[in-house]
């Protein structure tokens, strides 16, 4: 299609040269899809005609369209017709904060680059490849790590607690706070983070393993998953991406546990709780930290998550008179002592 006619908003006609292949974009912001069409057309060798239209109805009288490679459209243009097409191809930008098992889709939100890659990836496979399991072992055990008292080193047991496991078990880390500092505190520069595999787990799922394998980092034994990147890119994340993604890490993965160290950042979190096999909580004694874990309390009886404080642990910690300044070393010293020892309590 000439640019000429591009700019003019014109469609090529039908009978032209079908060797080349068809993504339509169906949106009505006019401004969003210019957008979105414009990167695709500048990104380098992409292998398809873009072709851009404005409501659902001019892309259902286009009469080519069962020949189309893939079709991105608006959740808001997403209409009965659309709906009984049965198209096999199709990417549906939700404009909404609720889940959607099908058809399949992706935030229309997320960055230009994302989106851009998720269209590349579909129009290329023709359709969305469903990954195989390689798990080989028993399930993978998920804990979740989280405490509504402020400055309880939750972090640091964490990962201590990961470190000390990982010495004998395959362990993951992930980190749900708003600036996690590892970069800084590890002196790293990370590739990517695990919004990378966001993506990929609802775009690519071919490739997560390999991407995972990848981008894993590791301290101290324990192998972690680079976090967000701030706080904004963090509660962009819906918790049923979240709930997704942990299925297929244990789905691709020979990990045998799976530590989430969460806080309220995190979408979702009561939900997240409740997929795990255990909770661990770290609670204090001083009157504030004892109100606000009563309040935490409190609220998980008032929204039916009693579960979640059946499954919850407790950990009360005594004064340490010093911790360790490497995260590359937390397994010596006061907390990962006590930690052991509390470890062997349960065992016994």
């Amino acid at each position: 299609m000439s640019e000429v006619m591009r700019q003019a908003g014109l469609k090529q006609d039908v009978k032209t040269d079908r060797t080349v292949p068809v993504v339509a974009v169906c949106d009505s912001d006019l401004s969003y899809a210019g957008r979105l069409v414009e990167y695709l057309r500048g990104e380098a060798a992409f292998p398809c005609e873009i072709r851009q239209y404005t409501s659902a109805q001019k892309l259902m009288e286009d009469p080519g369209i069962n020949l189309f490679r893939l079709i991105v459209i608006a959740q808001s243009q997403y209409d009965e017709a659309v709906k009984n097409a049965g198209f096999e191809n199709l990417l549906l930008l939700n404009e909404s904060d609720e889940w959607m098992e099908k058809p399949e889709n992706i935030s229309k939100y997320q960055s230009i680059t994302n989106i851009a890659a998720c269209i590349r990836t579909m129009s290329a496979a023709g359709e969305t490849p469903v990954v195989s399991s390689l798990r080989h072992g028993s399930p993978m055990i998920r804990i979740g790590v989280y405490s509504p008292v402020s400055r309880c080193l939750q972090t640091t047991f964490t990962l201590t607690l990961g470190q000390i496991l990982a010495a004998r078990r395959r362990v993951l880390y992930m980190n749900f706070e708003a600036f996690s500092g590892l970069e800084k505190m590890l002196s790293r520069e990370f590739e990517g983070s695990v919004s990378d595999l966001i993506y990929y787990n609802e775009c690519a799922r071919e490739k997560l393993a390999g991407q995972l394998e990848m981008m894993t980092e590791e301290v101290g034994g324990l192998h972690f998953l680079p976090p967000m990147k701030s706080f904004i890119e963090l509660r962009a994340i819906r918790k049923e991406q979240w709930s997704s993604l942990f299925r297929t890490i244990e789905k691709v993965t020979e990990y045998e546990y799976l530590l989430l160290d969460l806080t309220e950042h995190t979408d979702g979190l009561l939900d997240l709780l409740r997929t795990c096999d255990t909770v661990y909580t770290i609670v204090r004694d001083d009157p504030f930290s004892r109100a606000r874990y009563l309040q935490y309390e409190d609220l998980l009886r008032r929204m039916d998550y009693e579960d979640v404080r059946m499954r919850t642990e407790e950990w009360r910690f005594p004064v340490f008179r010093e911790l360790p300044s490497s995260l590359e070393n937390l397994t010596k010293g006061e907390l990962a002592a006590w930690i052991r020892e509390h470890l062997l309590r349960e065992d016994g």
